[in-house]
């Protein structure tokens, strides 16, 4: 009787086990497997990334898988357009039932979540159905979760049209919507294990931004030094034409430095002694030059009388024409070097309080530098101002010497002064390149390209440092994509591609020449694709993360 006891307690305890067993296997059974899958990813945009993505789950920790078996329907979309960036994420749809889709947007201007606007969601099928929806209030900003229930089977477009933050309209192709869970084709996705999950709240709580990598013609350039200098035949110095003395009593107003004057304007009231070191008499000088040129004129008008009533020979006619050529001459370079002011001409000795000369502004410009004062004494060819005229100046760059291979073609150029972030372009000021040196400067060791500039409307001061970018070699139609996202390591550059909204690829990229901001890549990259531009080194950190981040929002 004991053996029979026994006997059924080990028959009721295996079919109690085997009862435990069957319920199990069916507790995780379809409803388990849906919980589980991952959204089958796709970039849209003007191309397609062929490149394995992240697959998550919001709500969920992110788990790396070598490869999983998941349903055709969820997915995920990441597209650009000019002002924003669109990250989707839904579930496998099927009619009857409510679907929650995760809709993630960003201001490409200053990758911002958009929030306080106003989100328009219309699904249309291809046998034209419509839904639509509209959505303002978020519980996490960027972060949009139309529930959409279908009534209807088939692909369905989306149009997403924002207002408020950004106004600009996405469009969303081919999503699909089953009858049933049957329906949905099994598909087997090998997971990217170089992929980076960086997640849109990351990416929001940073200055973070990214930028498509364009074809564009970029310019090789040679940086040097500069100056802004007076072009040398827009200046000139005044000298002192005999030794004299400034008095007071006459220059009350003498002009100062950085004073525009017009050409004759007066500069100076020069007295000379009544006798100079060298005995000359300047008024004299003037007057005997003045007289001589009368008398020279009144001759050859009587010569010319004489000769044509056959009174005199043809000889004497041509002294008097030499002699009044000779008188002309003399008179015109002591009043153009004197700058004679000949409205007291007439009183000239008769005393000795107007013997006096006015220097005169020879060009329309402006006082550089001033070497006079009221009262001082001067010697005959001494400095007394530099006038220059700066509606064209020059632009002087010093190249190193190093470079000078490098400047063989140089061309355009543009360039910075001091304490002004412009950056002129040459081309724009109407200059042109009128002077390269070949001899080297034996105190800088640099070589000189002098261009000419029209400074009428922008009016850069005279003498100011620069720093000038002389173009040497253009590249056209080349890919490109800003310095920022280079990230140098032992030597290479890598760049982090943006594959789709949470999901980053570390990439390594060959460059060529530069261009204020823009490198060109000559291989590692195809033109459409987007490269993160600020802050990547915190996609390096993400990738160097022995775990996965949990995402922070649930849909």
């Amino acid at each position: 009787m004991k053996r029979l006891i026994i006997l059924l307690l080990i028959t009721t305890g295996l079919l109690i086990v085997g009862c435990s067993s069957g319920d199990e296997s069916h507790s995780h059974g379809e409803g388990a497997d849906h919980s589980h899958q991952q959204p089958a990813e796709q970039t849209q945009q003007e191309h397609t990334h062929e490149d394995g993505e992240d697959q998550h789950q919001h709500g969920q920790e992110t788990t790396s898988q070598s490869s999983s078996s998941q349903r055709e329907g969820s997915g995920a979309v990441t597209q650009w357009t000019n002002e924003t960036e669109l990250f989707m994420e839904y579930p496998e749809i099927i009619v009857g039932r409510e679907a929650t889709f995760a809709v993630h947007l960003t201001r490409l201007s200053d990758f911002s979540p958009i929030a306080n606007s106003e989100v328009y969601f219309t699904f249309r099928s291809e046998n034209g159905t419509e839904i639509s929806r509209r959505e303002t209030e978020v519980q996490t900003a960027g972060i949009y979760g139309p529930d959409i229930t279908f009534q209807q089977a088939g692909r369905y477009d989306l149009t997403i049209e924002i207002y408020g933050m950004v106004n600009d309209t996405i469009q969303v192709t081919d999503i699909p919507v089953y009858n049933s869970v049957d329906e949905i084709p099994q598909t087997h996705a090998e997971e990217d294990p170089n992929l980076i999950t960086f997640l849109k709240e990351q990416q929001w709580d940073i200055p973070f931004g990214t930028q498509e990598v364009q074809r564009r013609t970029l310019t090789q350039t040679v940086d040097a030094t500069g100056e802004i200098m007076a072009a040398q035949n827009s200046q000139a110095v005044v000298s002192a034409p005999f030794s004299g003395i400034i008095l007071s009593s006459q220059n009350g107003n003498l002009p100062v430095v950085g004073e525009q004057l017009q050409k004759g304007a007066s500069l100076a009231v020069l007295n000379p002694a009544i006798q100079s070191g060298e005995g000359d008499n300047y008024a004299q000088q003037f007057i005997n030059a003045q007289s001589e040129l009368e008398l020279a004129k009144s001759d050859l008008e009587r010569s010319k009388r004489l000769y044509e009533k056959e009174a005199i020979p043809q000889r004497e006619l041509q002294k008097a024409r030499i002699a009044y050529r000779q008188a002309l001459t003399r008179y015109q370079t002591i009043s153009e070097v004197i700058q004679i002011d000949t409205a007291n001409i007439d009183g000239y000795g008769d005393s000795s309080q107007l013997y006096r000369f006015e220097l005169k502004a020879p060009i329309n410009g402006t006082i550089v530098e001033s070497y006079i004062t009221p009262g001082m004494q001067v010697k005959s060819g001494q400095p007394l101002y530099r006038m220059a005229d700066a509606s064209k100046v020059w632009l002087k760059a010093n190249v190193p010497a190093s470079q000078q291979s490098r400047i063989a073609n140089a061309g355009q150029a543009a360039f910075r002064v001091q304490g002004d972030d412009r950056l002129y372009k040459v081309s724009e000021l109407g200059g042109r390149l009128i002077s390269r040196t070949n001899s080297v400067d034996p105190q800088s060791r640099t070589l000189s390209l002098i261009y000419e500039l029209d400074n009428t409307q922008n009016g850069l001061p005279l003498g100011i440092f620069s720093t000038v970018h002389i173009n040497t070699d253009t590249k056209e139609n080349v890919l490109t994509i800003p310095q920022s996202a280079l990230i140098e390591e032992e030597g290479n550059y890598n760049v982090y591609v943006h594959v789709s909204g949470e999901s980053f690829r570390k990439q390594r990229v060959t460059t060529g020449i530069e261009h204020r901001g823009w490198v060109e890549i000559t291989s590692g990259l195809d033109g459409g694709e987007h490269v993160v531009t600020e802050n990547a080194y915190q996609v390096k950190l993400a990738s160097l993360s022995s775990e996965a981040p949990a995402h922070g929002h649930t849909h």
